[in-house]
């Protein structure tokens, strides 16, 4: 995710970093849309994460995304 601003607000998806790293097109779109379940539906974290996993495709990045999500002891800054 990219975050800018004072405070920092979470903007999108790093496009370029998932690019150079090889990231399928449709990883990267699944990605933005976990993205906007997580901080711009205004669902908690455990329904968007409910909702990511139902309605995206399966991916290597996306468990990775849930995995960080679920194990954050400090929550996300939302």
């Amino acid at each position: 995710m990219i975050a800018e601003g004072h405070p920092a607000v979470t903007r999108t998806i790093n496009k370029i970093g998932l690019e150079r790293r090889g990231v399928s097109a449709e990883t990267q779109n699944a990605l933005r849309r976990a993205y906007k379940l997580l901080f711009r539906e205004g669902l908690s974290l455990t329904d968007a994460t409910a909702r990511i996993e139902s309605d995206l495709p399966a991916s290597e990045e996306l468990k990775h995304l849930l995995t960080f999500v679920r194990a954050s002891e400090r929550g996300l800054c939302r």
